[in-house]
């Protein structure tokens, strides 16, 4: 048995291809849609992929189950309670499925969502003993995923859900059981993530608090369950509506270069912030090309927005496309070049270090902390406000008219895309450069009030 772990550090995304070489057969866990890399993949291995298996209904990303059934003779899995809308074979649990000579019985795991399985898997060929445990949300390393997505009303019963699932379904199996989550470190789907990708039953027995606290009362377990749990991002909905429906492949289209923008298409800048706040066409919006890139588009512009990518780098915009693709924004309408087109004003953000930001907040300037609600409580500057970077467009009202404003996040990219969301609504606006660990670092002052 091989098993390779495919891991998306911007949606902290774990999926996995399970290969059976010896019968030349292999099956997915929680595949997304960049199916071709699953598809190389196998071809290296000289496997045939054959089924994929779907933990639950994602809020995070787009699935890739349909569209290789599209492409492929393959069967998609999920649990009873899933009700995808696509073709797909429904198990109950404890149902078995056999893949060459690899075992998968299906575990009912609800808690971070009600339709959500596990996969129990053993490898025949050495015993009929359950070895691997992909646990999808169930069990992550040192955590247990959210159960707040569908909403307050649901999130008492979820979490009800969540901690008899520890205690009856997950943390009875045996010690050397290795688990494989399909949440990891980067993900919203969780507070704070150990860094390992993987681990074992016995160790998060050990280790893991949720875990632990699952042996307590109920009570404390939903408390800290609750604790540090990052803004979810508002693509999430829509995201899990298409994947009830199930998604076809992304499209693979050349982007086309754009010398003219409509005035309701969103333009994503995705350069530092140090040369975007040099300079930029009216209106854009600061995404840094990083890893966290979509989610960072998926947290602060509408879905279904129409978009333009401002680069003049034709593949840096289909390589970004194709991460707004994995969470289902799928109208890019092309890429245009960053510079103010003729009778464009350019527009500037400057970039502050830490004492000239510190010297703006004493003068009447107010400071804007973007960061998550476990950075803040951790310390903050004195005197700042308090709005996370996904919240900023719809709280700017809060902060007063006529006064400069200085936004600041851990290093200092979060804070330009929402310094260029507040520039784009006429605020006057500037970013603290290198962010908080900059603060820190000239040892000014810091507070911890909650």
């Amino acid at each position: 048995m091989l098993i390779e772990q495919f891991f998306d550090a911007g949606l902290g995304h774990g999926s996995y291809l399970v290969a059976d070489p010896d019968a030349g057969v292999a099956f997915l866990v929680d595949p997304d849609r960049q199916i071709e890399t699953y598809l190389a993949a196998a071809a290296r291995l000289g496997v045939l992929i054959t089924d994929s298996f779907e933990t639950h209904i994602h809020n995070d990303y787009v699935s890739g189950s349909r569209a290789l059934a599209d492409l492929r003779p393959i069967t998609v899995h999920a649990g009873t309670g899933s009700a995808l809308m696509y073709p797909h074979t429904s198990h109950p649990d404890g149902d078995e499925i056999k893949v060459g000579e690899l075992l998968i019985r299906c575990i009912a795991t609800p808690g971070h969502t009600p339709e959500h399985v596990a996969y129990l898997v053993a490898d025949l060929r050495r015993a009929d003993d359950p070895q691997y445990l992909f646990s999808g949300g169930a069990l992550l390393v040192g955590q247990i995923a959210r159960v707040d997505l569908l909403g307050p009303k649901r999130a008492g019963e979820l979490a009800r859900a969540a901690y008899e699932t520890l205690r009856e379904r997950v943390l009875t199996l045996a010690d050397y059981v290795a688990v494989f989550p399909t949440h990891g470190g980067g993900s919203a789907c969780a507070a704070e993530v150990a860094g390992s990708r993987w681990t074992t039953l016995g160790f998060e027995r050990k280790h893991n608090h949720i875990a632990r606290m699952a042996s307590a009362r109920f009570e404390s377990f939903s408390a800290a369950i609750s604790e540090g749990l990052p803004v979810a991002p508002a693509y999430y909905p829509s995201v899990r509506a298409i994947n009830t429906k199930g998604a076809s492949a992304a499209s693979r289209a050349r982007l086309p270069f754009v010398r003219e923008i409509e005035p309701n298409i969103v333009r994503i800048d995705p350069r530092p912030p140090h040369v975007f706040g040099a300079g930029h066409r009216p209106g854009a919006l600061n995404v840094v090309a990083n890893d966290s890139f979509a989610v960072r588009v998926g947290a602060t512009v509408a879905f279904g927005s129409p978009i333009v990518i401002l680069t003049t780098d034709s593949e840096q915009a289909d390589r970004l496309r194709e991460q707004l693709a994995v969470i289902g924004y799928d109208d890019v309408r092309g890429y245009a070049s960053p510079d103010p087109a003729p009778g464009e004003q350019t527009r500037r953000i400057e970039q502050l270090d830490a004492r000239a930001a510190a010297a703006r907040s004493a003068a009447g300037d107010i400071l804007v902390d973007v960061r998550e609600q476990s950075e803040w409580d951790a310390g903050h500057a004195p005197g700042a406000v308090h709005i996370p970077y996904e919240n900023v467009r719809a709280r700017a009202h809060e902060l007063p008219v006529g006064r400069r404003i200085v936004t600041y996040c851990g290093g200092g990219i979060r804070s330009s895309l929402a310094a260029s969301i507040l520039e784009s609504s006429g605020r006057d606006v500037a970013n603290l450069r290198g962010g908080f660990t900059a603060w820190r670092n000239a040892r000014l002052e810091i507070s911890m009030e909650k």
